[in-house]
């Protein structure tokens, strides 16, 4: 019970920052960007908040790369949730991180859809159209480079909802270093797959655990060869990560699909 309470806050909430955005930016369009993005953190500020209260739901992270985070990078990263993203934006508020995201998002959620629509996120069909979705990346990753923003991409380009690592498909990280070469953050993400769908979130969120930890920082690669070898490089960081956070064996957090 309690959790949905929660959740019918967080949406409350939502409905009523989606109101107030619309007002603003179309009072002072040229600061638009910078209204949205005060919003944006101000909103994961309140769910977390919300949720660390009432829920019994811990969120951490933990940066053991040794290194201070580079101005601007690229982020690659697991994908467990519907919550990874604000999870990441709450985490990571020193920098302004743009998503890969599906299409679908972009219209219909309250105060979500307008983020990603308006902040130049990448919005993505999760099948079919090639053509439209290499598109959407160059148009993304330009805008991260006017910007200044960091791109965000899942290479396994869905959640996986029972948390085992899938295979990691290289276009979406090779269209962007393609436009502009940055370094890349690896970061695996735990304890997501528990919350993955809106079902999972009633049923799940109170007692979750989550947990993003920063593994290494790759130099900008140098054309397509090292930006296949440091993809796969990251994915070898993440699967060994999940599986020394669970105790399992490396074997035990692949899925088939993902498994050589």
């Amino acid at each position: 019970m309690i959790n949905i309470l929660i959740l019918t806050a967080i949406i409350l909430s939502f409905v009523s920052y989606d109101i107030i955005l619309r007002i603003l930016i179309a009072v002072f369009p040229d600061k638009a960007q910078d209204i949205l993005q005060h919003y944006a953190l101000k909103a994961v500020r309140r769910i977390f908040s919300t949720v660390k209260a009432y829920g019994d739901f811990s969120l951490g992270l933990d940066d053991v790369s040794g290194q201070a985070l580079p101005r601007r990078f690229l982020l690659v990263s697991n994908h467990q949730s519907l919550l990874d993203i604000p999870v990441l934006i709450h985490l990571l508020s020193s920098r302004r991180l743009r998503f890969v995201a599906k299409k679908e998002l972009g219209g219909g959620l309250p105060f979500v859809s307008l983020l990603l629509r308006a902040q130049g996120q990448a919005l993505i069909k999760r099948k079919g159209d090639a053509a439209q979705a290499m598109k959407a990346l160059v148009r993304f990753a330009k805008r991260c480079r006017r910007d200044g923003t960091c791109p965000v991409v899942f290479p396994e380009g869905t959640r996986s909802r029972d948390g085992l690592i899938g295979e990691f498909y290289t276009a979406g990280v090779r269209r962007v270093l393609e436009c502009e070469s940055l370094p890349i953050v690896v970061a695996a993400i735990e304890g997501g797959w528990n919350v993955a769908s809106i079902g999972s979130l009633v049923k799940n969120l109170r007692g979750t655990r989550y947990r993003v930890k920063i593994l290494e920082i790759l130099s900008a690669p140098k054309g397509k060869k090292e930006i296949l070898e440091d993809v796969r490089r990251a994915r070898e960081l993440i699967v060994a990560e999940i599986a020394a956070m669970r105790g399992s064996p490396i074997g035990d957090v692949v899925s088939s699909a993902g498994k050589p």
